[in-house]
C-alpha cells in the first residue's frame, strides 16, 4: 500500500527592498553644518519652514539672557565687595532702635509705600541734600555714617604723607515726604527717581562731599548704589547698584527690625557673631521683594531688545545673501529676494544652538557677541565659498 506524500509549498523569501533614505529630513540635519543644504532647503522648501526655523532660532538664542535675569536678585549686589557698607547698614538699624525710629511699609490708597515716624524726621533733621530743578526746591533729610579713615597723599617733595580724615561710608536718604514733581530734559520725575538721576549727575563743587554709598528710601522706590572709596570721584559710575519698588513689599515691614529678627524669623543679638551678616541679609530679602516688579519690567525690556537685534541681524543676513548673488557670472543669480530671506532663516539655527550652549559656560555678558559671531562666520564662509561662482560647488 504506497502512501501519498503531500508535498508542502517552499516559501520563497521575498527580497528585501532597501527603502531610499528620505533626502528631505537628512537636509533638515545637514543644514546644521553645511552651507549647501541650507541654501538648497531655503529655496525649496515653503515659506512657512523658514518662518519656523527663524522664530526658534531667536527663541533659541534669547534663552541664556531670559535664565541670566531670571536668575537676577535685588540682593545680588551684598554678594561682592561692600566697601565697609555692612558696617555702616548695621550702625544704620541699631541707631533706629536707640532713637525709637520707625521706617515701615503702611498701606495707602492701594499701594504699599514707605513712612517715617516723627522720631526719624527727628533723627535726620540736622543733615539734608537740597534736590532742586532750577524751579522745584525741596530739602532732603539723610542719615550719615562716617568712621576715621588712613589716606595717602604726598606732599611737593614727593614724600608720602598719612593724614586722617572723618570718611562717610554712606548716606541714607528719605524721601517719603516730598510730594513736589521735577522736570529734567522734558520729563517730570516724583522725589524718589529725581534724587537717583541727580545723585548719578553730581558735579565740581556739589560732587565735593556728596558722592558715596547711599540708599534712598522712597515713597515708591528703593535705590542703593555702593561706590568703592577710591573712585567716588566718578558718581556716575558705582560698583554696585540696585533698583526696586515698595509696593511688592509686605505691610507691616519695619527696617528698624532688621537688627533684631532675621529675616526667617530668628530673634538676633548684638552679640551674635554673624550679628552683621543677619543684618545684611535683611536688607537683601528687602531688596529682593522690591525688585519683582522691576524684574519683569527688565524680562521684557532685555528680551524684547535682544530679539529685535537678532531679528535684524538675519534679515540682513538674506539681504547679504541677495546681494552676493547678483553677479553676471553667479549661477545663482536668479535667486529671488524673497529666496535670500528664506535661506537666511536656514542658516540661523547652528548659531543659535551653539549661543544656547555656550551662553551658560561663558561670562553673561558675552552671549550675544557668540550668536552675532557666529552668525558672521558663517555667513562669510556662505558667500565665499558656497555662493562664489569661482569655487567648486560643495
Amino acid at each position: 500500500m504506497s502512501r501519498k506524500f503531500k508535498q508542502k509549498p517552499k516559501k520563497v523569501k521575498a527580497e528585501k527592498v532597501k527603502r531610499e533614505p528620505d533626502m528631505r529630513k537628512r537636509a533638515y540635519l545637514a543644514m546644521l553644518f553645511n552651507n549647501r543644504a541650507a541654501f538648497d532647503g531655503g529655496r525649496r522648501e515653503p515659506w512657512w519652514v523658514a518662518v519656523l526655523f527663524f522664530i526658534a532660532s531667536i527663541v533659541i538664542a534669547l534663552v541664556p539672557a531670559m535664565v541670566q535675569v531670571g536668575k537676577t536678585k535685588g540682593s545680588d549686589i551684598f554678594k561682592g565687595p561692600l566697601y565697609h557698607t555692612d558696617v555702616a547698614f548695621t550702625k544704620f538699624v541699631e541707631t533706629l532702635e536707640e532713637k525709637d525710629a520707625d521706617l515701615t511699609v503702611v498701606s495707602e490708597n492701594d499701594e504699599n509705600i514707605f513712612k517715617a515716624s516723627p522720631e526719624f524726621v527727628n533723627l535726620v533733621a540736622n543733615k539734608a541734600f537740597t534736590l532742586t530743578d532750577g524751579a522745584t526746591n525741596e530739602v532732603v533729610p539723610y542719615y550719615s555714617f562716617a568712621q576715621k579713615r588712613i589716606v595717602y597723599t604726598r606732599d611737593e617733595n614727593n614724600a608720602v604723607v598719612t593724614n586722617e580724615v572723618d570718611f562717610e561710608y554712606l548716606r541714607v536718604y528719605y524721601t517719603g515726604d516730598i510730594q513736589s514733581s521735577f522736570l529734567l530734559e522734558g520729563k517730570v520725575y516724583n522725589g524718589d527717581a529725581f534724587l537717583a538721576l541727580k545723585l548719578l549727575s553730581l558735579k565740581e563743587e556739589d560732587a565735593v562731599g556728596n558722592v558715596t554709598s547711599h540708599l534712598i528710601i522712597g515713597r515708591k522706590a528703593l535705590y542703593t548704589r555702593l561706590y568703592n572709596p577710591t573712585a567716588i570721584n566718578k558718581p556716575g559710575n558705582p560698583a554696585l547698584v540696585f533698583e526696586g519698588r515698595t509696593n511688592s513689599l509686605p505691610v507691616g515691614m519695619n527696617i528698624r527690625d532688621f537688627g533684631k529678627v532675621s529675616k526667617d524669623g530668628v530673634p538676633l543679638a548684638k552679640t551674635d557673631i554673624d550679628y552683621t551678616d543677619k543684618v545684611m541679609e535683611n536688607f537683601g530679602h528687602m531688596q529682593d521683594l522690591g525688585y519683582k516688579e522691576v524684574k519683569v519690567r527688565t524680562f521684557w525690556f532685555q528680551t524684547g531688545i535682544y530679539a529685535a537685534i537678532f531679528s535684524i541681524i538675519g534679515l540682513v543676513m538674506g539681504l547679504i545673501i541677495f546681494i552676493s548673488t547678483r553677479g553676471k557670472m553667479n549661477p545663482n543669480r536668479d535667486l529671488k529676494f524673497g529666496e535670500s530671506l528664506k535661506i537666511g532663516a536656514w542658516l540661523l539655527p547652528a548659531p543659535a544652538l551653539i549661543t544656547l550652549v555656550l551662553g551658560f559656560i561663558l561670562p553673561a555678558q558675552y552671549f550675544q557677541m557668540i550668536f552675532i559671531m557666529t552668525l558672521g562666520m558663517r555667513s562669510v564662509w556662505l558667500t565665499m565659498r558656497t555662493l562664489n561662482p569661482n569655487m567648486p560647488q560643495q
